[in-house]
């Protein structure tokens, strides 16, 4: 288990002060590897050795010169500048596009720090959606419509997303483009940037392929969520009071708060076998690791179709960390209150609560990786999916060596493959149009940063035979006052399966 890289990548003279050496139960464990092993060993007989190795992995973190134009930054084959669509970062902001995406709108950063969200602003108080508004299975994304930070019909775009992340939540540019690029790839129309936070609609054009809407499966929506079903067992738009129950649960477990430790033991876990701590950008907190997951174990145990591929990897763990990073309220200091007065109401009535402050700092898109990749590599699960009960059949991909910023790279490498299979031929039959859109766009962000320095010069991609079947997926028309949707319903709390 390589948790060593997590630590080095913090502040470590801070991780030791704050808190016993987080490796000695590990390494009395047997749980370190070789490697790590011998570095916790030389650390015990020298301290300064710790300098040593923090200096040697700052060093091999330390990015590789690349020729750039212009102070251009953007992929670079045989040390020219790959941005066959335009795009890049030029002084930390995007570019234009060209060509056949010229009118997309491309996103801005926008002002950040300590503020109430809404306050008194008359323009993003709440208002329940109408019958013709849409609202999907992201709890984050309804709020911020019901607040008219993105269009109130839940029709929004590339653009106005990302912006509106950052202003809501207080996210960072990068990962606020980030997240909308993945949302225009699973279920909108590339060439408009437009796309429904919902299901499929009318109002979202299909210019170069059919725009599924975030509720499609296999990308936002997927396996194992937190207050969802798999879409196998029905309705994948439901938000299941069992499931939330649940969650409130494991958080009164945890001290009330939906931190680190309640999100990894929903994810992947039930009682304690194993100690890890959990080292994060902005904290420590210790987990329960269990032997057998929560919402990954009943959904492969249970699940025919169960999927846990790339975008599970990315999407069940980034959601858990935006819990308790984006959702808590920044009046208190270090990482905010994630408490239940605090995240309820964005699970339960879609609003943002009484006296919410948005965080300080924009959570950036290196300490989100971070934390996300501390929740998997803590107790890392098998990608791959079932075909049948009882029959697993694993990825050919083994991630768990990998470090926090290699995850990255391999997430970014695999961009283009995360869309769904009903969408995967419209992207391989517009390849140079979406390779163009993921190299001007998301590439830049990790490239010569100081963190991630990805060497991306080709991206996987997906397969031309995938599936074409087009239903699936159901988008709730209603916000979840009070843990019912309006029309459609609620499991009830006594409903299998969980």
């Amino acid at each position: 288990m390589k948790l060593s890289s997590l630590a080095l990548s913090v502040n470590l003279p801070h991780l030791v002060a704050s808190v016993a050496c987080p490796f000695a139960e590990l390494y009395a464990r047997g749980l370190l590897s070789e490697s790590d092993a011998a570095k916790f060993e030389a650390v015990k007989r020298d301290p300064e050795a710790a300098k040593a190795i923090l200096e040697l992995h700052q060093r091999d973190a330390e990015p590789d010169p690349a020729p750039q134009s212009g102070g251009l930054i953007g992929p670079v084959i045989g040390g020219i500048l790959d941005l066959p669509l335009g795009g890049g970062l030029l002084d930390g902001v995007l570019q234009p596009l060209t060509g056949v995406l010229a009118g997309l709108d491309i996103p801005t950063p926008q002002p950040q720090g300590f503020v109430v969200i809404p306050g008194d602003d008359p323009d993003h108080q709440f208002q329940a959606p109408g019958a013709t508004d849409v609202r999907g299975i992201c709890p984050t994304l309804n709020a911020l419509a019901n607040h008219g930070y993105i269009s109130r019909d839940g029709i929004t775009s590339f653009a106005e997303a990302a912006n509106a992340v950052q202003t809501g939540y207080g996210f960072g540019y990068g990962l606020s483009v980030f997240l909308s690029a993945l949302g225009l790839l699973a279920g909108g129309d590339l060439i408009t940037g437009k796309y429904s936070i919902g299901g499929a609609d009318s109002r979202v054009p299909n210019t170069i392929g059919p725009a599924l809407g975030l509720d499609k499966h296999g990308v936002f929506e997927i396996d194992g969520s937190i207050t969802r079903e798999d879409v196998h067992f029905g309705n994948n738009a439901n938000f299941l009071l069992q499931r939330w129950e649940e969650y409130v649960n494991i958080s009164d477990q945890n001290g009330g708060q939906f931190g680190a430790a309640t999100q990894a033991y929903d994810n992947v876990s039930p009682p304690n076998l194993v100690f890890i701590r959990l080292v994060s950008l902005a904290h420590v907190e210790v987990a329960d690791i269990f032997e057998k997951g929560l919402r990954y174990d009943y959904s492969r145990e249970t699940n025919p179709e169960f999927l846990a591929g790339v975008a599970w990897f990315a999407v069940s763990h980034a959601e858990r960390v935006f819990v308790y990073e984006g959702l808590a309220n920044g009046t208190v200091t270090g990482s905010g209150d994630a408490n239940y007065a605090n995240i309820a109401p964005f699970f339960l009535n879609e609003t943002f609560p009484p006296e919410w402050f948005r965080r300080g700092v924009p959570l950036p898109l290196a300490g989100a990786f971070a934390e996300a990749a501390a929740l998997f590599l803590a107790n890392p699960r098998e990608l791959g999916g079932n075909e049948g009960l009882g029959n697993f059949v694993p990825l050919d991909t083994n991630i768990t060596s990998l470090t926090p910023a290699e995850l990255g790279c391999f997430l970014l490498e695999n961009f283009l493959d995360l869309a769904p299979n009903q969408i995967q031929p419209t992207v391989v039959n517009n390849l140079d149009t979406f390779s163009g859109f993921v190299k001007g766009i998301v590439a830049p962000f990790f490239i010569d940063d100081g963190y991630f320095n990805c060497n991306v010069t080709s991206f996987v991609e997906p397969s031309a035979s995938a599936g074409v079947n087009q239903t699936g997926s159901q988008s709730s028309s209603g916000s979840p006052v009070n843990g019912a949707y309006p029309g459609i319903g609620v499991i009830a709390p006594d409903s299998e399966p969980s």
